[in-house]
């Protein structure tokens, strides 16, 4: 059986994973689902955006390598509603869906994001423990992070994939909770 059974990937780990020839690894370790929205828009226009080569998820799902939901509108609005989570804070269209459906879930999901406002929202929810960074997946499937990653620091581009990164960004959500601060 895999572990993380409920796992969501965001665009940035995808899109990492792909970077370090570690997806076909990773996916035959991991269940892994995805919402339409960051397989089908986010991971290509992220993609096209920085010139690197295409990724098309299509071929894996139609393959049953990995799960592609789709979440309805009403989904993201009643966990707005809900969570008091309006306002002006940059939260993409993909990372919305995500967070609403694990919030909307009563199984055990886990999700994993190179975006701190993921990782505050989280925090902030009391959900700080369904957070993970693609650091921590890779060592948890044998296939270990870059040995680069061992000693970076904030200002190094890929510290968002790391432990640290995660741990920094839920603590924020987490003092943002109790002095009640808004996701800005």
């Amino acid at each position: 059986m895999k572990k993380f059974q409920f796992l969501l990937l965001d665009t940035g780990p995808i899109i990492k994973l792909f970077e370090l020839n570690k997806w076909d690894a990773f996916i035959k370790k991991r269940d892994v689902t995805i919402t339409r929205t960051v397989a089908e828009q986010e991971v290509v226009f992220a993609t096209k955006e920085d010139g690197k080569d295409y990724i098309d998820l299509l071929p894996y799902e139609k393959q049953n390598l990995i799960k592609v939901i789709d979440v309805d509108v009403s989904v993201v609005k009643d966990f707005y509603d809900k969570t008091s989570l309006t306002g002006k804070y940059d939260i993409h269209e993909g990372e919305e869906e995500t967070l609403a459906f694990l919030c909307s879930s009563s199984q055990s999901w886990r999700v994993c994001s190179a975006d701190h406002v993921v990782f505050m929202v989280l925090g902030k929810l009391s959900r700080s423990d369904q957070g993970i960074s693609l650091e921590e997946l890779l060592e948890s499937v044998g296939l270990g992070p870059p040995p680069a990653w061992k000693n970076l620091n904030p200002t190094d581009k890929d510290w968002k994939y790391t432990k640290g990164f995660r741990k920094r960004w839920t603590q924020k959500g987490q003092e943002d909770f109790i002095q009640d601060q808004p996701l800005v």
